[in-house]
């Protein structure tokens, strides 16, 4: 993350956000293309944000030292640039401010990304706890580009919520462990006791094979049944739909054939030609 006291290598007139998010999130960069022009660049910005709040919770390096201080300390860096107003010349977080200021997204849901990834550090005791993160977080993000896209229906921003969290499932299905070497654990300690783990033991590498397929089937349960409640209403409007595109990327990677190459491979023709199929039909 980018904090004070090297705030000053962005603000710089040839800094992007778009790059910055295409480089960040690549499934998220794509998915932002279907929306429209002002959405879409509302979208960059919410995506290099998140991906800020996201670098807090990698601090391997400072785990056994720090524990999770490093991480809540970069993330308060952010609470106090939405408490203050000020960016401190932060492109991120200047562009974040004239969003919330001009009321195209809501301070709850852009302080709830933040809460989700303290609740990571902080440890998440049970799936309660864990479904709240993933839905505060992964859903959050949604939530927050579907308002940016002008969706105001309760209804239609809590189903973007749930297609935001089944992409945040697919992609810890995709990525787990990647995310695991990186040093976060964002599963809550009941699904790991069931998978005869601990979160410290999670964290020096103590997972074998077959805990990692039980944590990887765990989550796909959760995927499913957050997609069975998207689908039993009916279909999105376009402009709804279109902000939780990337569900469709998380349903792909649930798939168990995905899971065997830990998120190595690059995204393919097959994963942007089933979004759009999907955007199409308006369905997952």
């Amino acid at each position: 993350m980018t904090g004070p006291m090297d705030a000053s290598r962005s603000g710089g007139a040839g800094h992007s956000l778009t790059h910055a998010a295409r480089q960040a999130d690549p499934d998220r960069f794509f998915c932002a293309l279907f929306l429209s022009p002002p959405a879409r660049e509302a979208a960059m910005t919410l995506i290099a944000f998140n991906h800020e709040c996201t670098r807090a919770v990698a601090t391997a390096a400072s785990w056994s030292v720090a524990g999770p201080m490093a991480g809540l300390i970069r993330l308060q860096w952010w609470r106090d640039v939405l408490e203050s107003g000020n960016p401190h010349r932060h492109d991120t977080a200047i562009a974040l401010l004239g969003l919330l200021a001009r009321g195209a997204v809501s301070a709850t849901v852009v302080d709830g990304i933040i809460t989700a990834r303290e609740s990571e550090l902080e440890g998440l005791p049970d799936q309660p706890a864990w479904q709240a993160s993933m839905l505060g977080g992964a859903g959050g993000v949604q939530v927050a580009i579907a308002q940016a896209a002008g969706v105001t229906d309760p209804a239609q921003l809590e189903r973007v919520r749930l297609m935001g969290g089944i992409y945040g499932v697919g992609a810890l299905v995709r990525y787990l462990p990647a995310v695991l070497a990186a040093g976060r654990c964002p599963l809550p300690e009941d699904m790991l006791a069931e998978a005869g783990l601990t979160r410290d033991g999670l964290r020096t590498g103590q997972a074998n094979a077959a805990q990692v397929a039980a944590l990887r089937e765990g989550l796909r349960q959760q995927g499913r049944a957050w997609l069975a409640d998207v689908r039993a209403g009916a279909r999105l409007p376009r402009t709804a739909f279109s902000t939780g595109l990337p569900a469709v990327l998380g349903l792909r990677d649930m798939r168990p054939r995905a899971a065997r190459d830990d998120g190595l491979s690059p995204r393919g023709l097959g994963d942007r030609l089933a979004v759009m199929a999907a955007l199409l039909r308006r369905r997952l």
